[in-house]
């Protein structure tokens, strides 16, 4: 029960995906694709900072000796907002957020039962397995208008 406000913010977190995309679509098709990542980043950016001044307690400079992989979150961030801004004119909201969700959990499993980047190791078993295969039906059930018209 001590993890409850983890799973409620990541609910949070998820909602905002969702309305992110559909934001970031609309002012991808006012602006363009690469402009509207581009200013999404930016304000993103310039949000985080403000909150680095007054509630930042880490060491930023310590990045300098991160591993260089450690660095590429901000590229992968792009690679997604960019990915969402020209797929949801095309597919839908709910369509690429399922999208989204399926690339996510099949790299998370990946990298639990590896215990890759430090991860902790969660093997794959049966019950996981039940979960992809159900989350497999959705994607069919969400997809189904595109795959079939």
């Amino acid at each position: 029960m001590d993890k409850l406000p983890y799973l409620l913010l990541m609910v949070f977190a998820g909602w905002c995906g969702g309305v992110q995309a559909s934001v970031n679509s609309g002012l991808g098709k006012r602006v363009g694709t690469v402009e509207g990542s581009l200013i999404s980043f930016t304000v993103g950016a310039l949000a985080l900072t403000i909150v680095f001044f007054f509630f930042g307690k880490g060491d930023i400079s310590a990045a300098l000796t991160a591993p260089k992989w450690q660095l590429t979150g901000g590229l992968l961030g792009a690679a997604v907002v960019v990915s969402m801004i020209v797929s949801v004119p095309h597919i839908g909201v709910a369509s690429v957020m399922l999208g989204v969700i399926v690339g996510q959990l099949t790299s998370s499993l990946f990298i639990d039962n590896f215990g890759l980047m430090g991860a902790p190791v969660v093997p794959f078993d049966l019950y996981r397995l039940i979960g992809v295969v159900f989350m497999l039906i959705g994607v069919l059930c969400v997809f189904r208008q595109q795959l079939f018209h």
